[in-house]
């Protein structure tokens, strides 16, 4: 079975309403956190419209082409939490039948907490409070492994950009 996705894993609280305002649906995972999909091309879009020209720290190089750094990502999520300093991982997978690839950063407001260290999924969620439970890792016990797949609303974006 696949699983790909790229999404926003948030820590904390936010606000509903104004998350719909960025076309963020969220989706509960682990208590207190929320994961909103997402994708290069909606990240570009709310960078061109809120004229972001920052970019957010990674040390993915090539092999995460599509991985988004647009810094209009953390102003999204400050402006949902009404936080300078929001907590939240970018997450990426592309995984079928076993093999595949992950990418991962988490950060607090604009700024990556570890560019070198957290590049897991795995390691973001255990940074974000996740602790694995017996004979579960991370990823399954924070329930990312029932999200599988983008939802269709984020098409649009391809044809905004």
């Amino acid at each position: 079975m696949g699983h790909c996705i790229t999404a926003i894993i948030l820590k904390g609280c936010y606000e509903k309403a104004k998350a719909g305002e960025f076309d963020l649906v969220g989706v509960p995972l682990a208590p207190g956190l929320t994961l909103f999909h997402i994708d290069i091309y909606y990240t570009e879009y709310w960078q061109r419209r809120l004229g972001s020209k920052r970019f957010l720290e990674t040390s993915f190089n090539g092999d995460a082409i599509t991985f988004p750094s647009e810094y209009a990502i953390a102003e999204i999520m400050m402006a949902i939490t009404g936080e300078p300093e929001p907590m939240f991982a970018i997450i990426q997978t592309d995984y079928f039948g076993g093999a595949g690839q992950q990418f991962a950063h988490v950060y607090r407001g604009g700024k990556n907490v570890d560019p070198a260290g957290i590049r897991t999924i795995n390691q973001a969620l255990n940074y974000l409070g996740v602790t694995a439970q017996s004979g579960k890792d991370e990823f399954d016990t924070a329930g990312l492994s029932q999200v599988r797949q983008q939802p269709d609303h984020l098409d649009k974006y391809a044809d905004m950009n």
